[in-house]
This record gives structure tokens, C-alpha cells and sequence, in this order.
């Protein structure tokens, strides 16, 4: 089974069609046949199937399989993890259906052009404007180049335009709410310690919802595209215990956008690292307000280095304690002074 998928790996690595619909059982030719043709289009580099534990029964297998790629001209590896089924007939083994719904490789998604732009590769529906968005991606870059002093935006950066909001929820799989979301920063890292400090960034790519993004107007896009670089250019400093209001705050006041609070406006239930990605609809768009409201209030009071002092601050080993609202408390009154209602 590891000798089919080291075969498997090094087919789609050099987009052998035969080699790779080869390794698959009759009933996955016709996906596999699909997946190959749309993987060829795309500049793959470093392609590793790992099945980690494989369990056997009889003529059958079945396998988690971490799928691990790189794009040409992008730094980093990606991964998507898939459930295989393997069959042995007539003596060899071969691959009987692969599973999942989300957290999909885009050529098991749809087919996609390239295009390079200086600091972007862009993986763009056929037929989609990417003229238009690698305009906007720039003009994005510019913006927040120029307006975050803490972090470090990367030379190049890998986007996929999901033509729809349903290609976005197959590309990812924990974000929820995509219907009201034009993009979003997608990051693999890996942490250390108690204070969840990131010790590397494993992958980071951007992903457009292409429908949604294409109806803003283009103030509209360079705050988007804004909004999410600030999101990758800290993701080596966001520590896993950052509550979700000052993750979205950060990014919307580097974005300019600047929000008023709703109503019942209440940072407690968002102080929690997924607070927000867990939301949806209304629900999520409140949540977006409010963390912009705290952040621009932090701002205006504060000023914009203590926005990032306070960001920074759940990095300190001397900060103890687990993620949520006492934590946050206990951050707010060492870097400002304030606690989260005085904040409210």
C-alpha cells in the first residue's frame, strides 16, 4: 500500500495520467481521471502521500492519508487529508475510493489557471477576472505593507479563488459562515509552550470567495485583500490563546474599517481563539463589529502600539493561564490598565 501511494504521489507530481489512474481500482478511475487532468494545469513541486497507520482486513484497507504538495515559487508545503480504501486484486493492491468532503486539494475541486504576479501565484477559475483580482491582491499588499509595523509579509504568497462559496467550504476544513465572507488567511502552523506561541508556520495561502469578492467595489476589494495579509503577516506571531476579537480587531483597523458596535455588543463570548469562525450569518457580522469597534476604542484611546502591545502580550510565557475571558481580563489590565467591561 505505501509502494501504491509513493507510485501515486510521483504520477500526480509529474502529471502522468496513466500511471496515476493505474494505482486506482476500476470504480476510482473516472474521479482519478478528473483529479489529473485538473492537477496538470497547476506548478506542483514536492508531492508525499503519508498513510501513517494503515489497517488491513483481509482483501480490504482502509488509510488516513496526509497529502502534502508545494506550488513552484511559493514558499512552504501544503496538505489536505483524505480516507482511502484500498483493494487488493489479483495480488496488488489498489486505491478503491478516496473520502471527505472538505479540506479538499483544489485539483479534487475544480480545474484552475495560473497566474503570477509579483507577490502573488493565484489559482483563478477559468473564465473569472483574474486580471481584476491580481490588481486588487497588489493594490491589497501595498496597503498593508505600509500600515503594520509588527509581523512580516511574506515575497510571495499562494490564492486560490473558489469560484463559490460551496469550492471554498470543499478547499478548507473547520471555517464555518463562508457564505458572508469574500476571503480568508488559511495557516497550518505548529505551537509550543503554555503561552501556544507559534514555533513555525507549517503553510499559509489566501482563498477568494470569487463570487463574493467580485461584486465589491474596488475599495472594497483592497480592504479585503488588506484585512487577510495582516492575518498572514502575523501568523507567526499569534499565539493560540489570542482571543478571536483581537485577532478580527487588528486586522480591520489595519484595513481601515472601521465598525460601530451592535448593540448587545459583548467581547466575553469572542475572547475564546474560534469564537468567531464558529459563527455564521447575523450572528458572525455582529461579532465582526464588535471586534472592530474594541479595536478602533483601543486605538483612540491608546494608541496603535498599544493595540499591538496587547496582541503581542498573549505570547508571554508570564501570561498564564488557558485562552478565554479571564485571560484576556488579566492581558487587558497588564498592557492598558483596563478590563474587558471597562473595554465594552
Amino acid at each position: 500500500i505505501e509502494d501504491v501511494l509513493r507510485d501515486r504521489a510521483e504520477a500526480l507530481g509529474e502529471g502522468d495520467r496513466r500511471a496515476f489512474v493505474m494505482t486506482a481500482a476500476r470504480a476510482q478511475r473516472r474521479a482519478d481521471r478528473a483529479a489529473i487532468a485538473a492537477a496538470a494545469a497547476l506548478p506542483l513541486r514536492d508531492v508525499d502521500f503519508d498513510a501513517g497507520s494503515i489497517a488491513v482486513h483481509g482483501r480490504r484497507a482502509r488509510a488516513e492519508v496526509t497529502m502534502r504538495y508545494g506550488i513552484t515559487g511559493v514558499r512552504g508545503t501544503f496538505q489536505s487529508t483524505r480516507r482511502m480504501e484500498f483493494v487488493n486484486s489479483g495480488g496488488s493492491w489498489q486505491v478503491a475510493t478516496v473520502r471527505g468532503a472538505r479540506g479538499r486539494p483544489p485539483w479534487e475541486v475544480g480545474r484552475f489557471a495560473v497566474r503570477r504576479t509579483r507577490h502573488f501565484v493565484v489559482l483563478a477559475p477559468r473564465g473569472a477576472a483574474a486580471g481584476d483580482l491580481a490588481a486588487a491582491l497588489e493594490s491589497g499588499y501595498r496597503a498593508m505593507r505600509s500600515r503594520l509595523p509588527l509581523g512580516r509579509l511574506r515575497r510571495r504568497y499562494l490564492v486560490i479563488a473558489a469560484a463559490d462559496p460551496g469550492q471554498a467550504r470543499a478547499l478548507t476544513s473547520q471555517i464555518r459562515g463562508l457564505r458572508s465572507l469574500a476571503a480568508i488567511s488559511d495557516a497550518t502552523i505548529n505551537e509550543r509552550g503554555p503561552a501556544r506561541a507559534v514555533s513555525s508556520v507549517v503553510s499559509l495561502r489566501l482563498l477568494v470567495v470569487y463570487s463574493a469578492f467580485a461584486r465589491l467595489g474596488a475599495e472594497g476589494q483592497r480592504r479585503t485583500i488588506a484585512h487577510e495579509l495582516t492575518h498572514a503577516a502575523l501568523a507567526g506571531s499569534t499565539s493560540g490563546r489570542t482571543p478571536a476579537w483581537l485577532v478580527e480587531g487588528v486586522a480591520m483597523y489595519v484595513s481601515g474599517d472601521r465598525r460601530p458596535p451592535p448593540p448587545d455588543a459583548h467581547l466575553a463570548p469572542l475572547s475564546r481563539p474560534a469564537a468567531i469562525a464558529k459563527l455564521s450569518g447575523p450572528a458572525q457580522a455582529r461579532a465582526y463589529a464588535a471586534s472592530s469597534a474594541a479595536a478602533f476604542a483601543i486605538v483612540d484611546r491608546f494608541g496603535a502600539g498599544k493595540l499591538l502591545a496587547l496582541f503581542d502580550a498573549f505570547n508571554a510565557p508570564d501570561l498564564r493561564g488557558p485562552p478565554g475571558p479571564k485571560l484576556a481580563e488579566r492581558a487587558l489590565r497588564r498592557e492598558l490598565g483596563v478590563g474587558l467591561a471597562d473595554l465594552e
